[in-house]
């Protein structure tokens, strides 16, 4: 017996709601949970309204999906996150105060907990805390190094301002307006800050600040954009005005004032939040960590140094000719010469893949036995890539190719902005 059309309606099985996003974009959601295939594909947080959710639900699927966020390895709804969860990333009134700083300190506030990556074998602690190296006498230079647009070379030298081609400019801003939005992706780095400074035992507490306000800076929601510069700068002041000692915190700090630098100048909305000020600052900070070393005291002797040491100087080296090659791009934005740097000279060029992207010990071990085998002439220079009387010679060019040949990324960029400006 044939059913009424009330009945039929009565029996038929509630029509399933999509999820807010697609409601919203007027798009067909595949009502796939926790998390539908659209908002999955483009990283947003997926969101059912409260009667399109089963009636046995557990805690936390009563709105908002627990799928992870692969854009940010902090994230409190990260699968297996580094920090100890928190409902909410904690967003800081501007006007707030605290006992222990006026600045903003994600890192003070959630515990960085150890936890030990499928890269990282078993045994592969790092102890930061016992880096071999040797201080830097010509520090100082660094430091100084904003004056050297306004002041006349020594009387006697005939130094030649560094000319940069427009696209030579394009091309250094292209790369390195990237280094923060790779803070965004899961387990990802720029390349000047080591893997394992955010997979070791405890992320330090500049770099976890970094991470944590460059995803603020990048996803700000309309009109809150003065809050979120208020807090990068606080957090400037405090990198700025803190006392450290040791290498490895000095580092991390120097990385985030550098990171925070780039995303403010090559940003619509920060650009003109750069100015001498912050410049000089970020030489100090380069100051400060190129005076206890440049050079593992192994290096010097030719020798294999730990680990440890090697990430430390490798990482500084990294960070320190990115803020040469920023402050080339800087001068050259406000009309001002840029000069060799000559401080640098003697530095070893940075960009080894296979020992910067070792992933255990035993296997970096192999590789730097092999490196020192590679360059028993000496390790190249980063002067070696300069203009000078040995540029195009014979043995120049086979030691620049020999470099080329086992280089990162980082390295490939050094070698291109060197070239478009020395030659090679």
């Amino acid at each position: 017996m044939p059913t009424s059309d009330s009945h039929r309606s009565k029996q038929r099985p509630p029509r399933k709601k999509a999820c807010n996003s697609c409601t919203k974009s007027k798009v067909r959601c595949s009502l796939e949970k926790p998390t539908c295939s659209r908002c999955r594909s483009t990283g947003r947080v997926c969101e059912y309204p409260a009667s399109a959710l089963p009636r046995d639900s557990p805690p936390g699927e009563a709105g908002v999906s627990e799928v992870p966020d692969p854009s940010y390895p902090g994230s409190a709804i990260y699968a297996s996150p580094r920090f100890d969860p928190a409902p909410t990333m904690p967003i800081p009134l501007p006007y707030a105060t605290t006992p222990s700083s006026t600045a903003w300190s994600p890192a003070s506030q959630v515990h960085v907990r150890r936890h030990v990556p499928s890269c990282w074998r078993d045994g592969d602690e790092f102890d930061f805390h016992t880096v071999d190296l040797v201080p830097s006498a010509n520090a100082e230079d660094i430091r100084d190094r904003w004056l050297r647009p306004y002041i006349l070379p020594p009387l006697g030298q005939d130094e030649v301002p560094k000319v940069y081609h427009p696209f030579t400019l394009q091309y250094i801003s292209r790369i390195l307006s990237t280094y923060p939005r790779r803070m965004l992706k899961d387990r990802d780095v720029p390349p000047i800050i080591h893997r394992s400074q955010i997979d070791g035992k405890e992320m330090p507490r500049a770099l976890a600040n970094c991470y944590s306000l460059v995803r603020m800076w990048e996803q700000a929601a309309p009109g809150s954009e003065m809050m979120v510069v208020d807090t990068l700068e606080k957090e400037m002041e405090r990198l700025a005005d803190e006392h450290l000692e040791h290498d490895y915190e000095l580092l991390s700090s120097f990385q985030a004032y550098l990171i925070y630098t780039i995303m403010l100048y090559f940003s619509p909305r920060g650009s003109s939040l750069i100015n001498d000020k912050i410049m000089i600052t970020l030489m100090e900070l380069a100051f400060r960590t190129a005076r206890n070393g440049l050079f593992c005291a192994a290096e010097v002797s030719h020798t294999r140094p730990t680990w440890e040491s090697w990430i430390v100087v490798a990482a500084k080296r990294r960070a320190i000719f990115t803020m040469y090659i920023f402050s080339g791009v800087y001068n050259a934005d406000r009309l001002l010469p840029n000069f060799i740097a000559d401080e640098m000279r003697g530095v070893f060029a940075p960009g080894n893949k296979s020992l910067w992207e070792a992933q255990d010990r035993e296997t970096w071990n192999k590789e730097y036995d092999r490196y020192l085998l590679r360059w028993e002439d000496g390790m190249l220079e980063i002067s070696e890539l300069w203009r000078s009387e040995e540029t195009g010679s014979t043995q120049r060019r086979e030691r620049i190719e020999r470099w080329v040949q086992s280089t990162d990324e980082f390295g490939m960029m050094l070698f291109g902005v060197c070239a478009h400006i020395h030659g090679c």
